[in-house]
């Protein structure tokens, strides 16, 4: 009975367990349907983002495309000449400058009110009729006009004509200056983004006839498919949308999902065209998921009910494997490759070894801006290239947190080691430049010695190499730094520095200098630059690259800035007060100004409080600084609204550009010394094409209405060259070197003393 008894419970708790597995088997089942959904529906939007991704990139080169002809055809129009000129005086400018007419113009040409073309190979030929010909009411408030694909007689090939309107000086439309690209051009743009070799792009006009097409038989033509259901998707019913999806099939019979959109400044329409097998896959995909669901579930869960035991040392094995292995990129962790090293510094005790940590700059704005996905793909890329670098030197590589890598490897030499450290960053970042997010790597190394052994250890050289790559800078040609004493040196003495700054500013060890500047025509002081000096009572005398540097980086340049501005302001009302003489005086704007409203009040309201004249003050801005143009357009503006005048420091140092010029409405342009401390030789001279560039720059200068300065002149033959190229002024140890208060106030009275003789 008791066996029965015993018999029937074991049955009953098999049964039990089995009903239990079988409820549990179908929740799996049932929430795995759900996820699965909810994953086709979430694959599907990454699939549509990542071709719409696709289509933005195309449409961002062919705007790229378009607008550097605008620009190309810009550049050879003259205004003053263009607005006076006849028509065959227009010709003859084309037919001279037609060496500056851009590669990919297959011809330029000026068309009259009456439709007569004037090219620049000195045909004339009457255009009456020509559709891409607009009249000045077409163009609009448009500055250009992209024509569609065009059969011409000056050309054998098809074209597409760009035009820009032109206007007489009462502002009157009297033509339109013209250049026809050969529509062949515009295959370079189709090997801009890859995109897949089973995938195609499209560029249909406004009428859909094809520009751009993987076979070149259909260029100029509208396409119909061939299938019945898809024969009313014809290029020129695409081309008639602002944008869309369509399922359609290619040129070879291939159903395909074409995604397209209106380019707004050509009115074209681009489209790309994915095998609509690539959708497919999702949903064949997504139903033998649910099969291997069903069975892996079922069998999991046989598995766990029937051998416990083995499960549980699965899990305690895996649990092992977890900490020894990352399980992104299957590396060593930290902590498994700090004991290897540990071993090796102890079983090879005369050995040099050197250790290389490695990140991604910006890591953090890739992950938020990207996620979290691509981030990875990023992370599993950059460790595969690690491990290349790290196995071809028999060394060891593990990952630490988010993007942080380390590499130990014995070394002969450090130089040696360096040299071939560099050919390897070298190939690393060049394969990076393939992968399809940029990134940039960065690295720190440092080196173990035999004779440092057991002091330094492997935590104290993962220390080492963090704080060399720390300092590696933004410029992206120098990727990595090396740990030594002089690296720890200039850190403490920053440090250093910076513990002082905030005493010195309140102790007054700050003082300003003043450097005249000479205007060349006739040598006479028409003003002078404030600089900054600092006299630490516990440092001694610093000169300012060694302080400004560190202050532009933690801030601290605009509390500096603004006791330089007072001390200045206070100078200029004393010379006032006391009846004597005083020039404008130039004050520098740190980079750090970013807030065009908080800077001017802040400027303001100390400048009113000394009763100076807005004249007597310049304002100096940076060319390289982090503001971007509109906010320094806007603090420009508010400055000459308070009657200030504006000059525009260290030009040509940084990425300046005409367009930045024309949009900086500055008075001044202040080149950096190193134009003239580069272009002269040993001799005093300048070297003719250092020459010829800089009377360019004032040439140009001049067109743009700036006065210009140079700084840095020292000798007579510089002062010389600047006077004959007819620049403004000068300023430069050839006239003066930076002096006090007192040293300036009497350079000032000599000078003026020498005016009246």
């Amino acid at each position: 009975m008791d066996l029965k008894k015993r018999i029937s419970q074991k049955k009953a708790e098999f049964i039990s367990m089995f009903s239990v597995g079988l409820i549990i088997i179908s929740l799996v089942f049932v929430l795995t349907s759900k996820v699965m959904s909810r994953s086709l529906r979430d694959a599907e939007e990454r699939y549509t983002q990542r071709r719409e991704e696709t289509l933005d990139g195309y449409t961002y080169a062919i705007r790229f495309y378009l607008e550097n002809h605008k620009t190309s055809l810009m550049s050879l129009y003259d205004e003053n000449m263009f607005r006076t000129a006849t028509s065959s005086e227009i010709q003859k400018w084309l037919v001279q400058n037609k060496d500056l007419v851009h590669d990919d113009f297959y011809t330029v040409f000026y068309v009259d009110t009456n439709k007569t073309g004037f090219f620049s190979n000195g045909n004339i030929l009457g255009l009456s009729g020509r559709r891409y010909l607009l009249s000045p009411e077409e163009f609009g408030s448009s500055t250009y006009f992209v024509s569609d694909i065009i059969e011409t007689p000056f050309c054998e090939n098809p074209v597409f004509v760009v035009e820009i309107p032109i206007f007489d000086k009462d502002r009157k439309f009297k033509g339109t200056l013209c250049a026809a690209i050969i529509v062949d051009t515009l295959k370079k743009i189709a090997d801009i983004i890859k995109i897949g070799s089973n995938s195609s792009v499209y560029v249909m006009d406004r009428t859909g006839k094809f520009l751009i097409h993987p076979k070149s038989e259909y260029i100029g033509k509208i396409f119909v498919p061939k299938t019945e259901k898809y024969k009313s998707i014809t290029s020129n019913v695409t081309a008639s949308s602002d944008s869309g999806i369509d399922e359609t099939e290619n040129e070879n019979g291939i159903p395909v999902d074409l995604f397209h959109k209106k380019i707004d400044e050509c009115g074209w329409t681009l489209g790309v065209a994915f095998p609509k097998e690539q959708r497919t896959k999702l949903y064949r995909q997504q139903n033998l998921t649910k099969a291997l669901t069903l069975v892996i579930s079922t069998a999991a869960l046989l598995t766990l009910l029937l051998i416990e035991e083995l499960v549980s040392r699965y899990f305690y094995s895996r649990h092992m494997i977890e900490s020894i292995y990352d399980p992104l990129t299957m590396l060593w962790t930290r902590e498994r490759f700090e004991r290897k090293a540990s071993d090796f510094f102890k079983k090879m005790p005369n050995d040099c070894f050197m250790l290389i940590e490695a990140d991604i700059r910006g890591f953090k704005f890739i992950n938020q801006n990207y996620g979290e996905e691509k981030a990875d793909e990023i992370i599993l890329f950059y460790s595969k290239l690690l491990d290349k670098m790290t196995k071809k030197h028999h060394g060891i590589i593990a990952r630490g947190y988010a993007d942080h890598f380390y590499s130990l490897m014995k070394v002969d030499k450090a130089k040696h080691a360096i040299r071939d450290f560099k050919e390897s960053v070298e190939k690393i970042c060049a394969e990076v430049k393939s992968f399809q997010i940029p990134f940039f790597p960065k690295f720190g190394i440092t080196f173990l010695r035999p004779s440092e052994k057991p002091l330094v250890t492997i935590k104290d050289l993962i220390g080492q190499a963090s704080f060399a790559k720390s300092t590696v800078k933004d410029n992206l040609l120098v990727p990595f730094s090396i740990y030594n004493s002089r690296l720890l040196d200039k850190s403490n003495q920053e440090h250093l520095i910076e513990t002082k700054m905030e005493s010195a500013l309140l102790g007054s060890e700050f003082y300003v200098m003043y450097q005249p500047k000479i205007r060349l025509s006739d040598d006479k002081i028409v003003g002078a630059e404030a600089l900054v000096r600092w006299e630490s009572k516990d440092l001694g005398s610093l000169t300012p690259d060694t302080f400004i540097p560190i202050f532009e980086k933690n801030g601290f340049i605009t509390k500096l800035d603004f006791y330089v501005y007072e001390r200045v302001f206070e100078f200029i009302h004393m010379q006032l007060a006391e009846g004597k003489n005083i020039v404008p005086i130039s004050v520098n704007m740190s980079r750090n100004h970013n807030k065009p409203e908080k800077f001017m009040h802040d400027f303001m309201k100390l400048f009113r409080k000394f009763d100076i004249s807005p004249k007597l003050v310049q304002v100096e801005i940076l060319e390289r600084s982090v503001m971007d143009n509109n906010t320094l357009c806007e603090i420009t503006d508010r400055l000459h609204e308070e009657g200030f005048t504006v000059a525009m420091d260290d030009f040509g140092s940084g990425e300046s550009s005409l367009n930045m010029l024309t949009k900086i409405p500055v008075d001044v342009l202040k080149f950096d010394r190193d134009f003239l401390r580069l272009s002269t030789g040993s001799n005093g001279n300048l070297d003719k094409k250092s020459a010829g560039f800089i009377k360019s720059l004032i040439n140009m200068s001049k067109e743009l209405e700036k006065e210009t300065i140079f700084e840095g002149v020292e000798t007579e033959s510089q002062r010389d060259f600047l006077r004959d190229a007819e620049c403004d002024q000068v300023q430069g140890f050839f006239y003066s070197k930076p002096l006090d208060e007192l040293a300036f106030v009497e350079f000032l009275e000599k000078k003026t003393a020498k005016r009246r003789k």
